[in-house]
């Protein structure tokens, strides 16, 4: 009788063991379906289906992660990048991918980590290198106060302004949307900009009133650190946009149908927030151009 219950668990047990073999393989062939189709949308569901065969599967979850990062989806992007490289500590392109990302997003010092990760994993790369190069630039002049004729000539193109705006081509040149425009800060738990930012921001104004700049379209996006509450910070965040929209739509002459407000609160800081600096750098909006 123990034989009998022995052989039927056996005879139970081994589908069970093929079966996870035969999804992984079903799962390389979603994989390859991803790689090949052109939309976005179309590999992110490809990608979704190869990682729910197959878990374990790292490659898809860095396409996957590259699929949504494309569809502007960042949170979900940062989350499978993550999954990609803990599955697979030895494989760097999850950690170019992150780096990549928090370039895009203005999370310049967890760019440069993840950089730095990726080159103990591969320093040959040449892709992680630059990557490191820009986010390096970034994290030492974030605060960086540029005068308006400065501001319209970078955005507009000026080849004489591209290393002092760090408006870098190939793989980064959708940084220019980003830091052609200097980041405002704020003061703790409020919509005051700090005294620097205040001169700041009448700069960024005079550099929109010109003809070129006052065509075009902006996000302005607001951040905050993490003391309070996480509805408190997304609030706050909030306001802190629509101040600084309100500033260039009132005091400026610029139309408010130029600008789009997006908010985060605390969820994509650019430093950490254990410090007063940190917290200081968290606490900002940005405008971004949207082109």
């Amino acid at each position: 009788m123990t034989r009998l219950i022995f052989i039927l668990c056996a005879l139970i047990s081994t589908p069970l063991l093929v079966t996870a073999d035969d999804n992984c393989d079903k799962a390389k062939e979603y994989y390859q379906e991803g790689v090949n189709a052109l939309q976005f949308a179309k590999r992110k569901v490809a990608f979704e289906k190869a990682v729910k065969l197959c878990p374990t599967y790292a490659e898809a979850y860095n396409n996957l992660a590259d699929a949504y990062e494309n569809l502007g989806e960042f949170e979900q992007a940062e989350k499978y990048y993550k999954q990609s490289a803990n599955l697979k500590p030895d494989l760097f392109v999850p950690l170019l991918g992150l780096g990549e990302l928090y370039l895009k997003s203005g999370r310049y010092k967890d760019s440069y980590d993840a950089f730095v990760g990726g080159l103990e994993i591969k320093p040959d790369n040449e892709r992680l290198k630059a990557g490191l190069k820009v986010a390096a630039q970034r994290v030492e002049q974030v605060s960086k106060f540029l005068k308006s004729d400065s501001i319209k000539s970078c955005i507009d193109g000026d080849e004489t302004f591209r290393l002092m705006c760090m408006c870098p081509g190939d793989h980064y040149e959708f940084l220019k949307k980003r830091i052609c425009v200097p980041t405002l800060h704020f003061m703790s738990g409020s919509t005051q900009l700090t005294s620097n930012s205040k001169k700041q921001l009448t700069e960024i104004g005079l550099a929109l009133q010109s003809d070129t700049l006052g065509k075009k379209k902006w996000f302005i996006v607001g951040h905050a650190d993490s003391i309070g509450s996480l509805e408190r910070n997304l609030e706050l965040s909030r306001h802190r946009s629509e101040s600084v929209r309100d500033y260039l739509v009132k005091k400026c002459n610029l139309d408010e149908k130029s600008f789009s407000i997006k908010c985060f609160g605390q969820t994509w800081p650019l430093d950490s927030n254990g410090s007063n600096v940190g917290r200081g750098q968290n606490r900002r909006v940005e405008i971004i151009l949207d082109d």
